[in-house]
């Protein structure tokens, strides 16, 4: 690495005379080393690494950051880690300066794991539990109390606002009430498994930024059938 980068970055991440590009993007991870923060982001579906001032960010925050300059194939010597492209950015800022601009940073939680192609087989109700289909039917009866649903996980989302996004049908339902989402902290279950599902549903949440649910159920957990 040329001698004088230090200089330049430094000159880059403070001058405010520098035309810049703005942008609004999703954590996806983060670290801290040598006076700077890195951090890989998502930005409409796209993933690409940032550096810049030392920053506190965490997986799942919306950000703001100012474009700079990229740098191809950039090695650093406190990660030991060549970066195919890396973007240095004049500044950090928390949060989304509007509504719209947060939404483009992911149009939807990203999957992490594949939806199943195929239709779910309709799979046996749990003894005290609910259908999928009846989690949205009995939607008001239902607000704010513990439910357990018996289905298949379709689709898996980690760690997208600091929560995991579990995707569960049971075979009952049509287009808009076949697929119900579970949010846990964190969870080890994987697309395909067949799980007992509970936690505590909720009508009409919404979590800004576009993402509002009729229904969801949160503080879930899962048992996987052996």
């Amino acid at each position: 690495m040329n001698l004088k980068l230090p200089l330049t970055l430094a000159i880059l991440f403070t001058s405010p005379l520098i035309w810049a590009v703005n942008h609004t993007a999703a954590v996806i991870e983060t670290m801290s080393t040598g006076g700077y923060t890195y951090a890989k982001v998502m930005q409409n579906e796209k993933e690409f690494w940032i550096a810049g001032p030392t920053a506190k960010l965490e997986a799942g925050d919306i950000i703001r950051f100012d474009e700079q300059m990229e740098m191809a194939n950039f090695t650093s010597k406190s990660l030991k880690r060549t970066f195919n492209s890396l973007m240095f950015v004049g500044r950090i800022t928390q949060g989304s300066d509007n509504v719209a601009n947060a939404k483009s940073a992911f149009s939807h939680p990203k999957t992490e794991e594949p939806k199943t192609t195929a239709p779910v087989a309709k799979v046996s109700k749990a003894v005290d539990g609910y259908t999928v289909a009846e989690l949205f039917s009995r939607k008001d009866e239902l607000n704010n109390r513990a439910v357990k649903v018996h289905g298949q996980v379709v689709k898996v989302s980690k760690q997208i606002m600091k929560k995991e996004w579990i995707h569960i049908q049971d075979g009952t339902g049509t287009a808009d009430t076949n697929d119900i989402i579970f949010l846990a902290k964190t969870s080890t279950i994987k697309v395909g498994d067949i799980v007992l599902a509970s936690g505590n549903l909720v009508t009409n949440r919404d979590f800004g930024m576009g993402y509002k649910y009729e229904v969801i159920v949160e503080g879930a957990s899962f048992e996987v059938d052996k």
